[in-house]
């Protein structure tokens, strides 16, 4: 356990095994109660968080700190556990925090240079799966957004992910490995061994994680960053969000059309809303008249929603830039805007496309693999606000 801080509880329901530890002032367990709460995360946690108190000799106003799992894993888990840690901030005064389940088992793992591969069960024998690398010394870096895979899938992706890590052996870790454990050794021998976490998530691993150090944590480690309001990570969204989406967006008029030097202005202030290291409205302009350049904006009932700049070489492109504003995100914009220019870069003119993302932009890694692009390489530290790594994905229009 980590030092320091003051005392503190940890809250893991991600998954049907529920823990909640409180720790005293310099880090140690002072109480751990767990329990198997099957659906009954609504009706259980709260007297297990009580009982948890009770147990260490603390009360709530005690708490310098309460943490979260923020999933994925149980949609019901998650929502209660981080409401419940919400509550408890707001009595006590302590600090909210929260790491994802994921990021919890692949710092607790004590693997080095592995390519660390996470693993919660999720229903119909599907696995939530997340990619981080642990380098020599075992630091543990984000490597690229979770998803929601077979184990079929899951050894696809693995495959991919060491194509950009030389190679390194992965290392499946969590209840989700012990599961699919005969699977996963079958495939790749000693993969799973010997197994981390078989029985279920640690809430001890779960404070560590989202207590980690500023200097080893944050967006490149695959944690939230420093100060931000913990948000749940559900890698899939619910059938019914998905079903209001669809109706909205057929709802709206969206036009995707060139971008004019008239539409700089607007989209150099979307640029500066958008992005921590912005393009100028400069450059913008200089860029439109360059023949390699492809630029397009969408307006959604008239006004400037988002855009796109690519140059496109005879055999090959690079997608530079893809923006929406924060308001009308997820409502298909994006979508809209990479569609066009794929099918502009498509046959007969058929070329590559690549382009860079950061490890931790999951929404715009699940976009741009939706259309057909793949991990083809990693540019370490490229990221010079967060330190995160610069994952590049590459789509062939020739395949």
């Amino acid at each position: 356990m980590k030092r320091g801080e003051g005392p503190g509880l940890a809250i893991e329901s991600a998954t049907a095994h529920v823990e909640v530890l409180v720790c005293d002032r310099r880090g140690d367990p002072r109480a751990l109660i767990a329990e198997d709460v099957g659906y009954g995360h609504t009706r259980r946690l709260t007297p297990l968080v009580a009982q948890a108190l009770e147990r260490s000799g603390l009360t709530a106003r005690d708490l310098a700190w309460v943490a979260a799992d923020l999933g994925p894993g149980s949609f019901t888990g998650v929502r209660v556990g981080l409401a419940t840690a919400e509550a408890l901030a707001l009595a006590s005064g302590a600090r909210l925090l929260g790491a994802s389940s994921l990021a919890a088992l692949a710092h607790g793992a004590a693997a080095r240079r592995a390519l660390v591969v996470p693993l919660v069960p999720a229903g119909r024998r599907e696995l939530y799966a997340g990619f981080f690398r642990a380098d020599a010394r075992g630091r543990v870096s984000l490597l690229a957004a979770p998803r929601l895979v077979t184990v079929a899938a899951l050894l696809e992706a693995v495959e991919e992910a060491r194509h950009v890590l030389d190679g390194w052996p992965p290392r499946f870790v969590g209840p989700g490995a012990a599961r699919e454990r005969a699977l996963l050794e079958q495939a790749l021998p000693g993969t799973a061994s010997p197994p981390w976490r078989a029985t279920g998530l640690s809430a001890g691993d779960l404070a560590d994680a989202a207590r980690a150090p500023d200097g080893s944590g944050g967006p490149a480690a695959g944690l939230p960053a420093p100060g931000a309001v913990p948000q749940p990570l559900y890698v899939r969204s619910a059938q019914a969000e998905e079903r209001v989406r669809h109706r909205v967006q057929a709802a709206r008029v969206l036009a995707i059309r060139p971008m004019a030097e008239a539409d700089v202005a607007t989209v150099a202030a979307i640029e500066r809303r958008v992005f921590s290291d912005p393009w100028s409205a400069e450059f913008f302009r200089s860029e439109l008249g360059l023949q390699s350049v492809y630029a397009r904006v969408a307006e959604l009932e008239g006004r400037i929603a988002g855009y796109l700049v690519a140059w496109l070489g005879e055999a090959e492109g690079h997608l530079g830039n893809l923006a929406v504003i924060p308001e009308a995100r997820r409502g298909g914009i994006a979508r809209a805007l990479l569609e066009d220019l794929l099918a502009h870069a498509g046959p007969p003119g058929a070329r590559r496309i690549a382009l860079e993302v950061r490890v931790s932009n999951f929404a715009a890694q699940a976009l741009y693999r939706a259309h057909g692009f793949r991990l083809a390489g990693l540019r370490r530290g490229y990221y010079r606000d967060t330190s995160e790594d610069a994952l590049v994905m590459e789509w062939d229009g020739r395949s």
